[in-house]
């Protein structure tokens, strides 16, 4: 379901209804067969599968499959169990909201992660000569902080804090170089330009980015996905840091 909420924003009118429905009701949606589906939101099974597709799944019994394991873990409802901060709340209740959220976005980030995928790209970083760090704004924060631990490992790695530097850097990037770039929203203009850049070079590159499809995450040869728990126009992000 973690998928499904973040590809709603891309998805045609018909497919939204689809999607709603299975988000609204996971626990019925599961003991559903592919067209009670379609009779339930108007549609037709052909939409469905499509829907099943746009989030990674070869097709409805798969979804199926999934919704089944969703609800037996988060329980009764089948939705997660934090909730926003909102005015009035005491510090006890702030600390508890946070906390939860924190949580859970770990978990959902853990179930977005494939592990054949993050296998080829430590084998992808362990290879390289050297590794370029891409970010902006928040997410250069996030950039840093990698650079620092790879330090820890003595691996020759790069980055720039001014994006007109990185894409300098991009400009002598070569094949023998691995580049991680770090975009929450995957639309940053700024790195989808250093990414084409790298493209041109045959420079590998491995996106950290939000389950949702974009730009940035059709560019990398590998797609490291985060939970989309957050706003695009984020004041702290804070659990997407965390992810």
């Amino acid at each position: 379901m973690l998928c499904l909420r973040s590809v709603l924003p891309s998805l045609s009118d018909t497919e939204s209804q689809i999607a709603n429905f299975i988000l609204d009701n996971p626990e019925e949606t599961s003991a559903l067969t592919v067209r009670q589906l379609a009779q339930r939101t108007f549609s037709s099974p052909s939409s469905v599968v499509r829907v099943c597709r746009q989030i990674g799944f070869s097709g409805y019994k798969e979804l199926r499959r999934a919704l089944i394991l969703e609800v037996a873990a988060l329980g009764e409802g089948g939705h997660h169990a934090e909730q926003e901060i909102i005015p009035g709340d005491s510090i006890p209740e702030v600390i508890e909201k946070i906390t939860c959220k924190n949580v859970q976005c770990l978990i959902d980030t853990s179930r977005l992660l494939s592990p054949e995928v993050l296998n080829a790209c430590v084998q992808l970083l362990a290879q390289a000569d050297r590794v370029l760090l891409f970010g902006i704004g928040a997410s250069l924060c996030a950039a840093r902080d990698a650079y620092l631990k790879f330090l820890r490992l003595n691996k020759t790695c790069i980055i720039n804090d001014d994006w007109h530097s990185q894409l300098l850097q991009v400009r002598n990037s070569s094949a023998r170089d691995a580049a991680l770039v770090f975009s929450y929203s995957g639309q940053t203009v700024e790195m989808i330009e250093c990414m084409k850049a790298m493209k041109e070079n045959g420079t590998p590159i491995i996106a950290i980015t939000r389950y949702y499809p974009s730009d940035v995450a059709q560019l990398a040869d590998h797609v490291l996905y985060i939970a989309a728990n957050e706003t695009l126009f984020r004041s702290g992000a804070m659990s997407s840091r965390l992810s």
